[in-house]
C-alpha cells in the first residue's frame, strides 16, 4: 500500500515539476524575444541616423559640384568675387548649406537622444546583447560629439554602424543556442533539475526496496 501511494507521491510532484520546467522555459523564451525586439527598435534609431548622415553627405557632395560650376562660370565670365556672382544670378533658390546641415544636426541629436534614453532604462540581461547596447552607446556618443561632420568621418561611422548590425544579425542568427544557453544557467531551472533528480533517485530507491 506504501509503495502504491508513494508511486502516486511521485508521479503527481513530477508532473507538477514538468509542468513548471514547461513555463519556465516560455517565460525564458518570451524573455529573450523581448530583448531582440528591443534592441531591433534600437537598431532601427541607427536607420533614422544612418539616413541623416547620408543626406549631410549628399548636401557635401551638391556644395561641392556648385562650387565648381561657380568657380568655372566666375572664369568664364570674368566676376571678381562670389558677389558679383550672386547678384547676377539672383533669380536662383539658393539654399544655405550650413544651415541644411544644421537642420540635420539637429535631428541627429534628437535620434540620438531618444535612443540614449532607451538604452539607459532598459533592463536587459543577455551578456551578448548587453554588449552590443554598449558598443551602440559609443557609437551614438562619437556621431554626437563629431565637431564636423565631413566625408571621412560619415564613411567611419557607416562602418561602425554595420559593424553594429552584422553582430545584432548575428546574435539573432544564434538565438536558439543563446535560448538553450540561458536555460541551462538559469538558477530556477537548476533547481527544478535537482528536483527531478531527487525524484528519479526516490523512484529507483523505492522500486529497489519493494522487493
Amino acid at each position: 500500500m506504501f509503495n502504491i501511494l508513494w508511486t502516486v507521491l511521485l508521479g503527481i510532484a513530477g508532473g507538477i515539476i514538468s509542468s513548471v520546467i514547461v513555463s519556465r522555459v516560455f517565460m525564458i523564451q518570451g524573455e529573450y524575444q523581448q530583448e531582440i525586439k528591443f534592441v531591433e527598435g534600437i537598431i532601427r534609431k541607427l536607420g533614422i541616423i544612418a539616413g541623416c548622415l547620408f543626406a549631410c553627405k549628399t548636401v557635401f557632395e551638391v556644395s561641392f559640384d556648385q562650387d565648381i560650376r561657380m568657380e568655372n562660370e566666375m572664369k568664364e565670365k570674368g566676376y571678381k568675387c562670389e558677389m558679383e556672382y550672386y547678384i547676377a544670378n539672383k533669380d536662383k533658390d539658393w539654399i544655405s548649406t550650413s544651415e541644411l546641415l544644421k537642420t540635420f544636426r539637429v535631428h541627429l541629436s534628437k535620434t540620438i537622444e531618444a535612443a540614449n534614453g532607451e538604452i539607459l532604462s532598459s533592463n536587459i540581461t543577455n551578456k551578448e546583447l548587453n554588449t552590443l547596447l554598449r558598443g551602440i552607446e559609443r557609437h551614438l556618443h562619437s556621431i554626437e560629439t563629431a565637431k564636423e561632420l565631413n566625408f571621412s568621418i560619415i564613411n567611419e561611422f557607416k562602418k561602425e554602424e554595420k559593424q553594429l548590425i552584422d553582430e545584432f544579425e548575428k546574435c539573432k542568427r544564434v538565438s536558439g543556442k543563446q535560448l538553450a544557453m540561458l536555460v541551462l544557467k538559469d538558477k530556477v531551472m537548476i533547481v527544478l533539475y535537482l528536483l527531478v533528480g531527487v525524484l528519479i533517485i526516490s523512484t529507483c530507491l523505492a522500486f529497489v526496496f519493494s522487493w
